[in-house]
């Protein structure tokens, strides 16, 4: 019977000290989770302090509003409006007759957590530094070679953080995508004007990739001043490129000092006395350069698998993928032109002047538009499917009134993080494209003149028309 009632007493024990141990946690640690709540969900329609975004202003909020009927519009402000609300249809008509988005993912503690954050939430007090945040070169030899050493974890960090920095911010190009700003991005960035404010950003980190990043870290002013020091120093400095192992070229030349040997051996040294091993070496090396040779001639300005670094991080996976943007709002010339052109600043703004943070890459590469944007200077994105000079290929020719997909050049764009050339763009491709590419002639303006081949269609003499048939080989095309 006592043993019964043990463990009857058992669960209200370990509720009592559930609510014990959660009215124990720390005050800041419930505001930091309404915190990251707020920026994770609502700081794209919505800031507090600054102004109307998409949705209006939150500063005082829950002096105009009662906590639970936020907390009910937070969770679904449509089926407030559709019950006749008085406050949610007038929060709707003032804008835009937009309904807000409903959380209804959120438990009552999480959007409470919200709440109580924007209700506490007080202007960022500026961090107080005791050295010089304002410089940017003079910086002594000593002071740059300690914030290299602190770089390269070389020397320990006075509050903690085992982490070396140069493990996510590397000093030399790679040949993966790493969404980790390089150490020389953060000097370009750190001396640009109206550039990065490295302290504000190790002091207090913004973004939530950031603040995980740097969770282990609060470094002093001086360790911050010895770190920008090395930066300031690093942009004079070029990364170094990635290189792969030459081992075509290698295979070439052993193969050529390989035959070189067997010749001279065969003709004048005579040291290997079975003439059979003369003729495997000579016909396995003749094969071999032919091979590498015949190899490089049709690889010659073809650069399939192209993938350069751009200067934006840019995941098409993310974008085009995970967010289905159609390729024309950012390509918005490819049904008229030629080139489907590179979207402008003002494109990328529509979207992340809501969008101030990436997923992979916090705040550091979307704040890289907007100091284009303000520097007047458009972001030089660099070309990646470049035809060769003799050739004529329009998109509007092939998007538009061809209606091809995109994804038949180009590949399955939104699988790829870093965009690559996926054809190899040779006319071989191309003429098999032709060949085997059937017509939409169909409700298609453009093709209304080939009467002959309507007729043709109509009558059943042929069930489909290809490139080829209405002149997708004719040599002066593509060339003129």
């Amino acid at each position: 019977m006592k043993h019964t009632i043990r463990k009857k007493g058992v669960i209200p024990g370990i509720m009592l000290l559930s609510v014990l141990l959660f009215l124990l946690i720390p005050e800041s640690l419930q505001a930091q989770d309404g915190r990251q709540l707020f920026e994770k969900h609502c700081t794209v329609c919505h800031k507090i302090g600054e102004g109307k975004l998409v949705g209006p202003d939150l500063k005082d909020i829950t002096q105009r509003r009662e906590r639970d009927w936020l907390v009910r519009f937070i969770r679904n402000s449509k089926e407030m409006i559709d019950a006749g609300d008085p406050l949610a249809v007038q929060v709707f008509e003032e804008n835009n007759k937009v309904p807000m988005q409903a959380f209804e993912n959120l438990s009552g503690e999480e959007i409470n957590s919200i709440i109580d954050y924007i209700e506490k939430w007080e202007p960022a007090k500026p961090v107080e530094f005791q050295v010089d945040v304002t410089k940017r070169d003079g910086f002594t030899e000593k002071e740059i070679m300690r914030g290299e050493r602190m770089f390269y974890g070389l020397i320990p960090l006075e509050n903690g953080g085992t982490t070396a920095c140069n493990s996510c911010h590397v000093t030399q190009k790679t040949d993966t995508l790493n969404w980790n700003p390089s150490a020389h991005e953060l000097a370009k960035s750190f001396m640009e004007e109206d550039g990065m404010d490295l302290y504000a950003s190790l002091a207090d980190p913004q973004s939530a990739a950031m603040q995980k990043a740097h969770g282990e870290y609060k470094l002093s002013g001086e360790e911050m001043y010895y770190i920008a020091a090395y930066l300031s120093n690093l942009r004079e400095d070029t990364p170094k490129p990635f290189k792969t192992f030459p081992t075509r070229f290698l295979l070439f030349v052993v193969f050529a000092i390989l035959m070189t040997l067997a010749i001279v051996d065969l003709i004048f040294t005579r040291i290997i006395k079975y003439r059979f091993i003369h003729g495997i070496i000579l016909l396995t090396g003749i094969a071999i350069h032919f091979n590498l040779a015949v190899t490089e001639a049709q690889s010659l300005s073809r650069t399939k698998d192209y993938a350069p670094d751009q200067p934006i991080k840019f995941s098409h996976k993310i974008h085009a993928g995970d967010n289905q943007t159609d390729c024309r709002y950012c390509h918005t010339v490819a049904d008229y032109s030629k080139s489907a052109g590179f979207p402008s600043n003002d494109v990328c703004l529509n979207c992340h002047i809501v969008v101030r943070e990436g997923r992979n890459s916090g705040k550091f590469e979307i704040n890289k538009i907007f100091r284009a944007e303000k520097s007047g200077k458009p972001i030089e994105w660099i070309r990646i499917h470049n035809m060769q000079e003799h050739v004529f290929f329009s998109h509007a020719q092939h998007v538009n009134a061809g209606k091809i997909e995109c994804e038949t050049c180009h590949g399955p764009v939104a699988e790829m993080d870093i965009m690559k050339q996926f054809s190899d763009l040779s006319m071989g491709w191309c003429i098999n494209c032709h060949r085997d590419t059937k017509v939409n002639f169909k409700d298609n303006n453009y093709y209304s003149t080939y009467m002959k081949l309507h007729d043709d269609l109509k009558s059943g003499r042929i069930d489909s028309v290809t490139v080829e048939q209405i002149g997708g080989l004719d040599c002066m095309k593509c060339h003129y």
